[in-house]
């Protein structure tokens, strides 16, 4: 009958309404991909799509704050020698050490230095806080022989710089042909000395240009400027020789000494004392700017040379034909 079929179909009909549906299990994701893509990413010449006047877009959280540290150089390390013309990709790995997320908005912005065919900006690959990234650019060496820098900042989705390490650039930094002449005696203008059988060159002219820049940094951080020492000064020239002529960057001297036991040496009573090093060839570009850019770079020597409670610095140069690499600074930043 009728009535009896439009009964069991009501029936039925209940008896599917009381019924929940499973519950489908949350989908797992991959972990995002760390590899970034060197092509500009594709824009939309569509027009943008209007919200509905009652629907309000997610707002972009503004409680997080952006910081990054270098990881390694995945690709290319600083000095590798490159053919004129050849092109190459410079790869650095690095880690989101702050709270935001980074999006594809985010970007590595060529800041100075010599461009090498680099874009003016890669973007990130998306990356969660406490996640690392392989950040990647395309680069063509130059046409001359000689040694290259570029330096790029990392921005944010809103074009703002943000640091790394405390510092401001991540670089790549090549050599192109014939390495250029290194030092000599004769064109640095000052004399050579001897420790044990090493005949080493000193460079008061490389000392006297690395105050100034650390002071520097250290006022743009609020941080009073240090004052020369000559105690600390003669601490670190014996350390650099040590290092020089023993083509050994380590603080650790050639005599089992250490930073402490060597300013102690020299005198020198400190309630703190630290140091900083760093070695390059000169002819690869070794100077004093370079040895304070790394230093303000690298979060440990940063937070040495900038140290509140530091007062004083001494520092030494060395050079000797033939060792690993070439030139070797130090720097001893004490406080009586």
């Amino acid at each position: 009958m009728k009535v009896k079929s439009f009964l069991s179909i009501m029936f039925i009909a209940l008896v599917l309404a009381s019924c929940k549906p499973a519950t489908s299990p949350t989908p797992t994701l991959p972990p995002p991909t760390a590899i970034v893509s060197t092509k500009a990413p594709t824009v939309s010449t569509a027009a943008p799509t209007t919200l509905p006047a009652t629907v309000s877009p997610v707002p972009v959280p503004s409680n997080c704050s952006d910081s990054a540290s270098f990881v390694a150089d995945v690709t290319v390390p600083d000095n590798t020698n490159f053919k004129q013309n050849t092109a190459f990709v410079k790869t650095w790995r690095i880690k989101n050490i702050g709270t935001c997320n980074w999006t594809t908005s985010y970007t590595l912005f060529y800041a100075n230095g010599n461009q090498m065919n680099s874009p003016a900006t890669t973007p990130f690959a998306v990356t969660a806080p406490g996640g690392t990234m392989d950040l990647s650019v395309n680069l063509t060496s130059p046409a001359s022989d000689g040694s290259y820098t570029a330096k790029y900042e990392l921005h944010d989705a809103n074009g703002k710089p943000f640091s790394i390490d405390g510092g401001r650039y991540v670089w790549v930094t090549i050599t192109v042909g014939t390495a250029i002449a290194a030092p000599t005696a004769s064109n640095t203008g000052t004399g050579t000395g001897t420790s044990g059988t090493c005949k080493y060159i000193e460079n008061a002219t490389i000392v006297s240009q690395l105050l100034a820049p650390i002071n520097a940094a250290r006022a743009a951080n609020g941080l009073p400027a240090l004052t020369l020492n000559a105690k600390l000064g003669a601490s670190a020239q014996v350390h650099s020789i040590d290092m020089a002529c023993h083509s050994s960057l380590s603080h650790k001297g050639s005599d089992g000494s250490t930073d402490k036991s060597r300013i102690s040496a020299q005198g020198y009573v400190f309630s703190w004392a630290d140091e900083a090093i760093y070695a390059q060839p000169p002819e690869y570009g070794g100077t004093a700017q370079a040895a304070v850019d790394w230093w303000l770079n690298d979060a440990e020597h940063r937070a040495i040379l900038l140290n509140v409670k530091a007062t004083e610095i001494g520092f030494g140069y060395a050079y000797v034909a033939g060792s690993a690499l070439g030139g070797y600074f130090t720097a001893d930043v004490a406080a009586p």
